[in-house]
């Protein structure tokens, strides 16, 4: 953060301690200072500047209450990647606050089990705030920049002020209080939950025959309350909290839920985490946590010209943030924040990759990296999980999952292959982002090899001479033989599988046989009537929510306009027949039609499709005033951060070797900006558009990759930047060579007057666009 945004984080003389609110002339030294430093190797100023007052930037995109939230999917989340709560006035208590407590990691974990019964994410319990007076007013802000949410609540006897975070590196969640008049006895109290599979919960007439885990303890240790879920498998988690008096009316709460599977010994670490969280003190909390979060954000910049979207833009990435960290478990459909649902689990399927689609382009590789960890860190289970004839060359994951990697896959029609691909191509982006080849050698070249290896198991040369792909499911439409889905995802395998041993200079002993399949493999099934079918014989004939058989456009680029330009009607027909097709009309439907259309460079479209995805629905499945999305009444964390990608794919693209800036802008936005999105080929690309024209481009490459950017800059473009960037143009590409760390502006026309991204204005009737207005609105 530089110095001129520290100054923005002081209080103000009207605001409580946690809330955020003369240049000497040295002209004359300037001949002093190049003697002194001219010498020096200093680093060079950046070409483009990045104009971002950051506290009052994100201050107009907070999630603003004014009044308490209802539920779930109206209140304020808070989190740092493991522990979370979600707060919300509770049906129970109805004169309470309540802070629905998560914690990613709590799975049960029965050997055997089923995902989605006995080895699924456990409830908690939550936290009571219980006023002394009845409720008679109350509003909230959840402040993106120090990722904390405050509010105030005022009864009839009294107020109670309050915040709420959970420390960057503390495994607490901390709730500040300050009261005045009777609400000095406003009550904070804990009500556990029995940790049971919440899928046999909430299913009403289950047949499935569910053991309960034994009943909850309470002990008392040192005066503190301690509540101890036991395991039948084994292990334990437990929830503690200690309240701190800091004044006459103020006082803190320090909870935590400590995980104790499978060895147990959970209660002794709630206990020692608490009283290691008091002993820090909340100003140090707050310090570490603030210049986390803070450094966090400027990693890039977005800004477009709908507020509403560019809000809901930067709530997804405070919400990423809260749920997953490099260090933390990968999100699953809840992330921190728990609800019971019966979908408490990993959906490998769709929910995972969506969940991860914006951390790269959005320059946010640490996130991700974390889903490629585990990955990397799982092969023997990815093995095991294979066919026993399979297993010397192959690995395979089924769906759903817990946190261990284990799911069978069989070698049986119909096949269920779409989990490890699809998430291999994200493994495979990492590199692509980073360029780490001594990564690509070690990790995931061996681990892309045998994801592909099992669909050479299976193809079969037929008659035609072309490989087809027996029985299989495409999700979650149904069962054909040659699924376009496993047919664009084999076709990406193959042809990425040769890349990198071209560019390892392995000579891998089956590259013979991936070209053979590669050039023999069968097309995509077609029709005339509805475009790319689900497989041969079955076409896309009822509406259905999930992309899979469009997978080849979108989000794997092996069918692509500017490599078959002749397929672009097929393509255009294929993606208005999946989203017109009225019903299933799920929020990833229309997020997935956005970045198809991106795809193709149909911003217009694509904007569409977005808007409707961002549409609050009265009834079905939708998006809700928090930006989190229900799905008959459950949970799923992915679809608004597929989402946040369409706004990234709009502008900038980095498939297949180019950098596209401003691919798919709709006509709606004139002037758009960004600031270090990254490309693949380790590139960080800025830009800002105006009155619907690209004013310049900067691009920063971290690894010394060929460069080669497609825009619609005009003929002659111009450059700064180091001499040896040979800047040339081919066939309306501009290729430039910049070494590791260098970076070059490109322009037309005139020069620039200055070459700043800044945020675009929006009126003040536009800013604050989610959260609750009135009740029930946003």
């Amino acid at each position: 953060m530089a110095g001129s945004e520290k100054s923005q984080m002081k209080p103000t003389k009207n605001s409580p301690a946690w809330s955020v609110r003369s240049t000497a002339r040295l002209f004359t030294l300037m001949p002093l200072l190049s003697s002194l430093f001219g010498s020096m190797n200093l680093p060079a100023a950046p070409l483009v500047t990045n104009a971002v007052d950051w506290p009052r930037f994100l201050a107009q995109h907070d999630l603003v209450w004014k009044s308490l939230p209802m539920d779930y999917y109206e209140g304020a989340f808070v989190g740092n990647g493991l522990l979370g709560t979600i707060i919300f006035r509770d049906k129970v208590e109805t004169n309470s606050l309540r802070f629905e407590i998560g914690r990613t990691d709590i799975y049960d974990h029965r050997p055997n089990g089923s995902a989605m019964y006995e080895r699924c994410r456990l409830p908690i319990g939550q936290g009571l705030l219980t006023p002394v007076g009845q409720i008679t007013d109350a509003k909230l802000r959840t402040d993106l920049w120090n990722a904390e949410t405050r509010g105030e609540i005022t009864t009839t006897v009294g107020q109670i002020a309050w915040r709420c975070f959970v420390p960057n590196d503390d495994e607490v969640i901390l709730v500040e209080l300050q009261t005045t008049g009777g609400e000095r006895a406003a009550k904070f109290s804990f009500r556990p939950q029995p940790g049971d599979s919440p899928r046999h919960t909430v299913l009403k007439n289950d047949k499935y025959d569910y053991t309960p885990n034994p009943p909850l303890q309470k002990v008392e240790t040192n005066g503190a309350e301690i509540v101890v879920q036991p395991l039948l498998a084994g292990g334990d988690y437990a929830t503690t909290w200690r309240e701190v008096k800091t004044g006459d009316n103020s006082r803190t709460i320090f909870l935590t839920v400590a995980n104790g599977i499978p060895a147990g010994g959970a209660a002794n670490a709630a206990l020692a985490i608490v009283n290691h969280a008091v002993a820090r003190g909340l100003p140090a909390l707050e310090r570490t946590h603030r210049e986390w979060w803070h450094s966090f954000y400027p990693a890039s910049f977005v800004s477009v010209p709908d507020a509403r979207i560019e809000s809901f833009y930067w709530i997804q990435w405070y919400k990423m943030a809260s749920a997953t960290r490099t260090d933390r478990p990968v999100v699953d459909l809840m992330g921190p924040w728990f609800k019971p649902s019966r979908w408490a689990a990993y959906w490998q399927n769709l929910n995972v990759q969506l969940a991860y689609f914006t951390a790269l382009p959005g320059n946010h590789p640490e996130l991700s990296d974390r889903l490629c960890r585990w990955l990397e860190d799982s092969v023997p289970d990815l093995i095991s999980n294979c066919p026993p004839e399979f297993r010397a060359d192959s690995a395979a994951l089924g769906n759903p999952t817990g946190l261990e990697l284990k799911a069978p896959v069989s070698a049986a029609p119909p096949l269920h292959l779409i989990a490890l691909p699809w998430l291999m191509q994200q493994c495979y982006l990492q590199y692509r982002f980073t360029m780490d080849d001594e990564r690509l050698r070690v990790r995931i070249y061996p681990l892309l090899r045998r994801t592909f290896n099992f669909y050479l198991h299976v193809v079969q040369l037929g008659a035609d001479g072309r490989y087809h792909l027996p029985l299989a499911f495409s999700d979650e439409y149904g069962n054909a033989e040659d699924t376009s889905m496993n047919l664009a995802l084999l076709r990406w395998g193959l042809e990425t599988l040769i890349a990198s041993n071209a560019r390892l200079k392995l000579d891998d002993p089956l590259l013979p046989k991936w070209k053979e399949v590669l050039v023999k493999l069968t097309d995509y099934p077609v029709d005339e009537k509805t475009g790319i079918m689900i497989g041969r014989d079955e076409p896309f004939a009822k509406p259905h929510r999930h992309y899979s058989h469009l997978f080849g456009i979108f989000p794997l680029y092996v069918l692509n306009v500017e490599d078959q330009p002749d397929q672009r009607s097929l393509m255009e027909k294929s993606i208005r027949r999946h989203v017109e097709l009225a019903g299933d009309d799920c929020m990833f439907k229309f997020t997935g039609s956005s970045s198809l259309s991106a795809a193709l460079g149909d911003g217009d479209t694509a904007l569409t499709q977005l808007q409707r995805a961002l549409a609050i629905q009265p009834k079905g499945p939708t998006v809700t005033p928090n930006t989190l999305y229900s799905e008959n009444g459950w949970p799923t964390f992915e679809s608004p951060i597929s989402a946040a990608r369409n706004v990234l794919d709009m502008l900038l693209q980095s498939w297949g070797d180019y950098i596209r800036v401003f691919p798919a802008c709709p006509s709606a936005w004139r002037d758009a900006s960004f600031y270090d999105l990254r490309a693949e080929g380790g590139f960080l690309v800025s830009a800002v558009r105006k009155n619907g024209r690209t004013q310049f481009i900067r691009v920063k490459s971290l690894a010394g990759e060929p460069c080669r950017i497609k825009s619609d800059l005009p003929a002659p473009i111009k450059l700064i930047g180091p001499a040896t960037a040979n800047l040339r143009m081919k066939a309306g590409v501009v290729e430039l060579d910049l070494k590791p760390g260098e970076e070059a502006v490109l322009y037309a026309d005139e020069k620039p007057e200055t070459f700043v991204v800044a945020p675009l204005p929006h009126r003040l009737d536009e800013i604050n666009a989610w959260g609750l207005k009135a009740h029930g609105t946003n």
